[in-house]
């Protein structure tokens, strides 16, 4: 029978769609056995934390599989040309790689099939004659660490005394590093015992590490007797000066030529911001330009594919510097509550080995095993905290990402997410440590490794608190939330109770769960027999012990972030109207008089400028000390006069208008008689205006 032209054209395109789909099943058939293949071929890391492609997977690889899928499963383009690009030169330098993904212009060129013969005939036959000269890359390298040996006088300058220095990097090394692995602390020991040596030429990077290190815990290595001008304490004018001179130092270090040191003072540096609140605006952006930094370098990427030749110290050292970097990231986005550039970024570093410091060096070659999960180092928070950056980072994306309606089930999905991660980490005994004469070891690090995954509880069901009205299931997120504030509090308490207070110094967990704390007890019903409402009495003794802790950083730092600490007094005393333990009236009155309080406590410690005030001769005086504090003092503001609390001369100036440069001045004023407050007094004395601060909340900006 014949077939009519038209037929004969539907069938034609038919058999042409059925090969084309052949074609494409055996494609995909294709890629995932490629996929397959690479899976086998891949490998657990020592620690059992990741999965890395072991070489021979990508050089087994068969020349016609897509290299898109050779060493990524997910389908992320990467080959071996990307692995080829990261150069990188061996101790001390090795963080001078330059990381350049597959689609950069020297991909191009170096696909182009005969260019470096082309250019090498081109060069012996028309450059070559005309006698141009290479550059003399020895003696640019000779110069380059001539240069880089050389002292900086001015960053020398600020140093304080060696034992006021000893007892500041004892601090830093001993608190600090337990978190945020920076540096080697045998290596920096044996480096830092030769900084003093008077016969020893101090290279400026020394200078700068050790400046930007005891800008971390110069706050926190003072008593709460320290000096203040104005509202800032001495010990944190003179963190604010080594920072901008350390920062200056850096910006003028060339980018191309840059060792461990330079990333190990940039992420110091970031750290003293965050513990001194220095440009608090800019915590997420400098933190996402270390992150940029890192991965330039190929930080992101584990060294034992791409750098096989590099030593296991330097190996260890990125994986602890990228680490450091990747926490400091989603923390800063986590509190400005904005996504974090972790999730952009391909990560297949292993993570730091659980192992301490003096079971490797320079000269080590391999690296230990990493101890069990039971026995605490001080690698134990950068080792244990990979563990839960997946879900972490899921938590960014719901959080952060593009809006998306979930259903109550789904958000109990991302708890008991929460809730796993938290019962996975390790139980060490926090307290049999101390008995060995081991300062509180494993406190810190439980502490952070909790809290900052419980922090996710509260964004989480912030959303159904005020649905509670409409159904009780949503019950469950009130009690969900309320218990994470509770525990974040709880925990920030027994650090304190030991005397540790580096948690609250670098996280704000103290204004956040006051504030959460506050806020579901608000929504709850006047009569209410809920949990919530009936353990109010425990809620403001927590709120309570919150405030304590910002009381403690202001009297230490200064009260630098006024907003914080007037919001949790007014949120307090707001609190206390709605369970009637107040009325509004006494509440504000209250909330003023902390204000007042602190503030007056801070003028307590003040010190004079010479030429705007002098001392009142008093025999009973008490003299500057040779201590510590009498040297953060003199040296935070040179031309200055230590003035005791009880030399605070009356002054003919009148309450109204007194400048805001000398708010010592106030008249002399019985600290007993601040239980009543003054209607005429000006808060600009104190450097600070409530109607600024509480006068008009719309379009505050709160950070």
């Amino acid at each position: 029978m014949a077939t009519s032209p038209l037929l004969a054209i539907v069938l034609t395109g038919l058999r042409r769609k059925m090969l084309h789909g052949d074609h494409e099943r055996i494609r995909k058939l294709e890629l995932e056995v490629a996929q397959l293949r690479n899976a086998l071929g891949k490998q657990s890391s020592v620690d059992g934390s990741t999965i890395v492609a072991s070489p021979s997977t990508i050089r087994d690889a068969p020349k016609d599989t897509p290299p898109a899928l050779w060493a990524h499963p997910s389908g992320a383009f990467m080959n071996t040309d990307e692995i080829a690009r990261l150069k990188a030169a061996e101790n001390p330098m090795c963080f001078r790689s330059r990381y350049h993904g597959p689609h950069n212009a020297w991909s191009s060129l170096k696909e182009m099939t005969g260019i470096a013969h082309f250019m090498k005939e081109t060069a012996d036959e028309w450059l070559r004659p005309l006698n141009i000269q290479k550059k003399d890359r020895g003696k640019r390298k000779l110069d380059r660490e001539k240069k880089f040996a050389e002292p900086d006088l001015a960053l020398e300058s600020l140093l304080p005394s060696k034992e006021e220095t000893d007892s500041l990097v004892a601090v830093y090394l001993d608190q600090f590093e337990q978190l945020h692995r920076i540096v080697h602390i045998p290596s920096f020991r044996k480096e830092y015992e030769s900084f003093w040596d008077l016969n020893h030429t101090r290279p400026a990077s020394s200078t700068a590490l050790v400046l930007s290190m005891i800008s971390v815990s110069c706050c926190l290595g003072m008593q709460t007797s320290s000096k203040f001008i104005g509202v800032k304490s001495s010990a944190h004018a003179l963190a604010e000066k080594w920072v901008k001179s350390c920062d200056k130092w850096v910006n003028q270090q060339s980018h191309k030529h840059r060792g461990l040191v330079h990333y190990q003072i940039e992420c110091l540096l970031y750290l003293a911001k965050k513990v001194n609140i220095l440009k608090k605006k800019r915590f997420w952006i400098t933190s996402g330009g270390l992150v940029r930094e890192a991965i330039t370098i190929g930080l992101h990427r584990d060294p034992d594919s791409i750098l096989a030749d590099i030593s296991p110290y330097n190996k260890e050292m990125r994986r602890r510097i990228w680490s450091t970097i990747v926490e400091f990231d989603l923390q800063a986005s986590f509190d400005l509550g904005v996504p974090t550039l972790i999730n952009q970024v391909h990560i297949d570093t292993a993570a730091p080995r659980n192992i301490d410091d003096d079971s490797f060096d320079h000269d080590s070659i391999e690296l230990p095993i990493s101890k069990p999960r039971s026995e605490y180092t001080f690698s134990s928070y950068a080792h244990f905290s990979r563990q839960s950056l997946p879900v972490r980072l899921e938590l960014f994306k719901i959080l952060t990402g593009p809006p998306i309606d979930l259903d109550f089930e789904q958000i109990l999905q991302y708890t008991d997410m929460v809730t796993h991660e938290i019962d996975a980490l390790p139980a060490w005994d926090l307290e049999s440590n101390q008995s060995s004469g081991v300062s509180h070891k494993p406190s810190l690090a439980h502490t952070l490794l909790h809290i900052q995954l419980r922090q996710f509880l509260m964004p989480l069901h912030q959303p159904f608190l005020k649905l509670r009205k409409s159904h009780s299931k949503y019950q469950t997120s009130e009690f969900i939330y309320y218990t994470a504030a509770r525990d974040l509090v709880l925990m920030h308490d027994r650090l304190s109770q030991k005397g540790i207070r580096t948690l609250y110094f670098l996280r704000e967990d103290s204004i956040s769960a006051a504030m959460n704390l506050c806020n579901v007890s608000l929504l709850q019903p006047k009569g209410s027999t809920s949990l919530i409402n009936v353990n109010n009495k425990e809620t403001l003794q927590l709120v309570e012990k919150c405030i304590a802790l910002k009381e403690d950083r202001v009297l230490r730092c200064g009260n630098n972030d006024p907003w914080g600490y007037s919001s949790m007094c007014a949120a307090y005393g707001l609190l206390e109207t709605h369970l009637g333990i107040r009325t509004p009236e006494a509440a504000k009155a209250q909330a003023a008089e902390r204000f007042i309080g602190l503030h007056y406590k801070l003028l307590s410690y003040q010190v004079s400028i010479d030429g705007q005030q002098e001392a009142q001769p008093d025999s009973t005086a008490q003299q500057p000390s040779s201590g510590p504090n009498n040297f953060i003092a003199a040296n935070a503001y040179p031309a200055t006069t230590l003035v005791p609390p009880t030399q605070l001369a009356p002054t003919p100036l009148p309450r109204e208008g007194l400048p805001l440069s000398v708010p010592w001045s106030l008249p002399q004023t019985d600290l007993s008689q601040l239980l009543v407050p003054n209607p005429d007094f000006n808060f600009e004395l104190l450097g600070s205006d409530l109607n600024d601060l509480w006068g008009d909340l719309s379009g505050t900006d709160f950070i």
